[in-house]
């Protein structure tokens, strides 16, 4: 069915409601798992220091989802990568793979209805996404 499943993530609460959901699937299917971290840039300089501060928070990110890869037994795989964050999942997830992404992220109402980064994933990426409901600022009832 799939190969592989790979899981965008920002280090938010929001963005491992879609972690956790593809983390089940990848257990059930016995497939790996890749955690990505994208760092968007654009043209701004930065210091050595700032630079380091940003790999950290995306080394902090991928190990959230490695501790629960390991948790479920499942192969795991993570990648920083740098660049706009939906082109980069989208030229790194192949046709067999499967996306899991939570519908918003760390940005949370800067678009209210679909996170930006989730709405050009799925116009862009050639395999499957599933698009996990987080929404910023609401809690269901148990």
């Amino acid at each position: 069915m799939y190969r592989r499943v790979v899981l965008p993530t920002d280090g938010s609460e929001l963005a491992m409601k879609g972690v956790k959901e593809g983390m089940r699937l990848a257990e059930s299917l016995d497939v790996p798992v890749t955690a990505i971290y994208v760092v968007e840039l654009g043209e701004i300089a930065l210091s050595e220091s700032a630079q380091k501060t940003i790999k950290k928070k995306g080394e902090q990110a991928l190990e959230k989802v490695r501790e629960l890869a390991e948790e479920a037994d499942v192969e795991f795989e993570a990648k920083i990568m740098k660049g706009t964050p939906y082109k980069r999942i989208s030229e790194y997830a192949e046709d067999d793979d499967v996306i899991y992404i939570s519908s918003h992220g760390s940005s949370g109402f800067r678009d209210l209805f679909l996170g930006s980064t989730t709405q050009r994933l799925m116009k862009h990426a050639d395999c499957t996404v599933s698009v996990v409901k987080g929404l910023p600022g609401i809690k269901k009832d148990a």
